[in-house]
């Protein structure tokens, strides 16, 4: 599985629009920074090319300026479901 998490740029007046389509995208969560323009938001995916192309969706949105990856983890979903002591 790979999760990754972004900061999706956007014009501040297409935000909200673009955090809700982001939310209704599969494996897409929001946290943040809407008010802002810049939107943090993870992804999860089980290939990298899905991941690539969930990439290429976000920067093709209109009114997005850029959706930067910041962070890039591959784990295996048992590693995932493992309790971290």
């Amino acid at each position: 599985m790979n999760i990754c998490s972004v900061i999706v740029s956007a014009k501040p007046e297409k935000s909200h629009a673009i955090s809700q389509l982001l939310e209704e995208m599969e494996g897409i969560d929001v946290f943040g920074g809407v008010d802002e323009g810049k939107i943090i938001a993870t992804l999860e995916d089980s290939g990298e090319k899905a991941l690539a192309d969930k990439m290429a969706a976000i920067n093709n949105l209109k009114g997005v300026i850029n959706a930067t990856m910041i962070y890039h983890q591959e784990a295996d979903i048992k590693e995932m479901e493992e309790e971290i002591v």
